[in-house]
């Protein structure tokens, strides 16, 4: 097994789209108003920005309980178990960052009006980022290397046990949703891209099991580790890694590698020099193709004409496949008629949303940086039949925003995620409708909204792969309800 019981590397080389010599979570004046408060977007969108610290405060609904849900269902003999939601929110502040957990019951979901994320719920000093497994709720602390779980119990959160990754290096758990995957009641994984490893995880007894090492054996000459995200494809971990140039642009190459979760051995890995700083975000068709393209700060660099930068790109993964397809490779701009272009996210039905910056409403400032850019809000959204050549098409009903979007899938449905100004509230888009529209509002900065007692990462493909004895490959066969 590849698996290690601890890691000693602390190697910190990992770095969000764009650093800058300040702090690298402090905003930056950009001489347009328009981009205030806009670049603490990065921090939820990409990795954050905790403090090294002790574990913050996990408030109570004065109780010692833990949250209530506001209203909801109390339990107990003949009363129907409480049915509703775990939110998790930021709250950026000049003197740190805030985070709240808390459940929200139907009655508030369905009731149409904006959902207070504060409102009886448990602070998280520092800043919390979430993941959810059946009616528990994990909250990964921004100022200390540890994740408590909540389990809800009549209609409230009551704190249960801590685990602690400070023997495998980490000194916060800053990330964000996406860094954690729930695979099942006893496995779970992180992604530390500090160390550049994968913490395995028990939620069930909150205990560390080991570390998966991402190791490249010879670093490319000239380039720096630069983002490392994890998505599960067609039921296996899938780990990548980018990089950017001695010139600290983004460059063209990405690291991939397979990882067996039944064993933890990495079985494949796989390297494309056409595509790189893919985004955490994945969109998957219905016959189990993958489809990662590569961010907005990418797709400026290229506008720009910085030298080595690469133009706006998407890579596909066939369904079963333990390689990038080596015939692919998604021109993104051709499909917005030249604009700079980044995506996709995923929008239902296989299609994905391209996000295409205007140059006719904000004409390209060479002043700016390329992440600056990318903030500016001028981005319209096209959305794409993934994998073919068709022109994209401009979804009108969709507001004009930054170049950072993600979206959510609840309730059966995927939503496009957007933040107002000043990051005050979240808007959930409902893209299963057409014209879109706004679905839901909650205050502050929503990092997750996940239904209790759904079930495993909704990341895992409808298909499970299994090894065939005697062949190197893996064959895919009908997704079993065993098997989640």
């Amino acid at each position: 097994m590849t698996v290690s019981k601890a890691s000693a590397s602390t190697s910190s080389n990992w770095r969000s789209d764009r650093s800058s010599s300040a702090a690298p979570c402090g905003r930056r004046a950009v001489g347009l108003a328009r981009l205030a408060a806009l670049t603490m977007l990065s921090v939820v969108l990409a990795l954050g920005c905790g403090n090294d610290g002790e574990s913050g405060s996990s408030g109570t609904n004065g109780n010692g309980a833990g949250a209530t849900n506001g209203g909801g269902a109390t339990g107990g003999d003949g009363v129907a178990p409480f049915s509703g939601a775990a939110l998790c929110s930021l709250i950026f502040g000049a003197d740190g960052n805030t985070g709240f957990v808390r459940l929200v019951s139907d009655a508030e979901l369905e009731a149409g009006e904006p959902i207070d994320s504060t409102a009886g719920a448990i602070e998280v000093g520092g800043g919390v980022s979430c993941a959810v497994q059946d009616r528990s709720v994990f909250a990964l602390n921004w100022e200390s290397p540890t994740i408590t779980r909540y389990d809800e119990e009549d209609g409230a959160l009551v704190k249960g046990l801590t685990v602690s990754f400070a023997n495998f290096g980490p000194t916060s758990l800053a990330s964000d949703s996406r860094q954690t995957v729930l695979l099942s009641e006893t496995k779970a994984y992180f992604l530390d891209v500090s160390s550049s490893q994968i913490i395995v995880w028990n939620p069930s007894a909150m205990e560390t099991i080991g570390a998966i090492p991402l190791t490249v054996a010879e670093p490319p000459e000239g380039l720096t580790q630069n983002a490392l995200r994890v998505n599960l494809i067609d039921g296996l971990l899938v780990a990548y890694n980018g990089y950017r140039n001695e010139q600290d642009i983004l460059a063209g190459r990405t690291d991939f590698w397979w990882i067996d979760p039944e064993t933890d051995e990495i079985v494949a890995t796989d390297v494309t020099e056409q595509c790189g700083n893919l985004q955490p975000i994945v969109s998957t068709t219905t016959n189990g193709d993958t489809y990662i393209g590569m961010s907005g700060v990418m797709a400026m660099e290229h506008a720009l004409g910085l030298p080595g930068s690469v133009p706006p790109c998407g890579i596909r993964i066939r369904a079963g496949a333990l390689e990038v397809d080596p015939t692919y490779l998604a021109d993104f701009n051709a499909l917005t008629g030249g604009l700079p272009t980044s995506g996709p996210i995923p929008a239902g039905n296989d299609r994905g949303l391209l996000l295409a910056y205007d140059t006719s409403n904000v004409p390209i400032d060479p002043m700016l940086t390329a992440r600056e850019l990318a903030q500016v809000p001028s981005w319209n959204f096209y959305e794409w039949e993934l994998g073919t050549e068709q022109p994209a098409t401009l979804v009108e009903s969709i507001p004009t925003g930054t170049g950072r979007a993600d979206t959510r899938e609840f309730e059966g449905k995927t939503f496009l995620v957007q933040f107002t100004p000043g990051f005050g509230a979240t808007e959930l888009f409902d893209l299963t409708r057409r014209p879109v529209e706004t679905t839901l509002t909650l205050t502050n900065v929503t990092v997750v909204l996940a239904r209790l007692g759904s079930e495993p990462d909704a990341r895992m493909a409808q298909r499970f792969p299994t090894r065939v004895e005697g062949r190197n490959h893996w064959d895919l066969v009908p997704f079993r309800e065993s098997a989640r």
